[in-house]
């Protein structure tokens, strides 16, 4: 429920089959309040029917599967009572999709496909014209608690590229940090100011806590202290 209301995050991504039912059943419980629940996405592996069973019966929203792959035959007929989020590796994959009138319209990006990082002499032109069909919705996963909060910056700078949605890896891994990490990163993804999106810093001094901003603006946390 913090997720939905303090973190105001958008969806739950999780590859844990056992956690799927727990997590629509916490978020249904916002049926009729503000905000209502959060889509729950299922991101792990399809290769087993009885699993793919389960995270459907469970009422996941949407699965991630990696386009192009081979999927069993009761696995693809379980697959059409919920939506599917299409992971591509290559920019040809990803233009497949987007010209596809039958492979739905959301799109995780690979690691493959996005760039490791972005330089504005770079040549990121054939992603960007990619990225530029609306037509449906790209999603680029990145990994939470980067050394210097270097996610918070390479997220601003995927979102200028054209990318529509984020996915904070290992945002959430059940200790005390889940909310306040997941608050801060999607506050300062989405704070604007001269450019489509900047991050600001937080106040307060590290002197041996964590979660809020040092002297030079870096948030340390514990999770990955030394």
């Amino acid at each position: 429920m913090q997720l939905r209301r303090s973190a105001k995050a958008a969806a739950i991504w999780s590859s844990d089959v056992e956690s799927i039912a727990k997590l629509v059943k916490e978020q249904e419980s916002a049926r009729g309040d503000f905000p209502g629940p959060l889509p729950v996405i299922y991101s792990g592996s399809l290769s087993d029917a009885d699993v793919v069973k389960t995270v459907v019966v469970g009422g996941v929203t949407a699965v991630v599967a990696d386009y192009g792959a081979s999927l069993d035959e009761a696995v693809t007929s379980l697959l059409s009572e919920v939506g599917i989020i299409w992971k591509v590796s290559s920019l040809d994959e990803m233009k497949e999709v987007q010209q596809s009138e039958n492979m739905g319209n959301v799109i995780l990006l690979s690691k493959e496909v996005l760039p490791a990082s972005i330089d504005d002499d770079a040549s990121d032109d054939e992603l960007a014209e990619s990225l530029s069909n609306k037509s449906v919705v790209t999603i680029a996963q990145i990994q939470s608690m980067m050394p210097a909060n270097a996610e918070i910056q390479l997220g601003k700078d995927l979102a200028k590229l054209g990318v529509s949605s984020l996915v904070l890896e290992q945002a959430c891994v059940g200790d005390e940090e889940d909310v306040k990490y997941t608050s801060y990163a999607i506050e300062e993804l989405n704070k604007k100011s001269s450019s489509s999106f900047s991050m600001t810093g937080l106040t307060g001094s590290t002197n041996g806590h964590f979660g809020v901003s040092s002297h030079g603006g870096e948030v340390k946390w514990r999770r990955h202290a030394e």
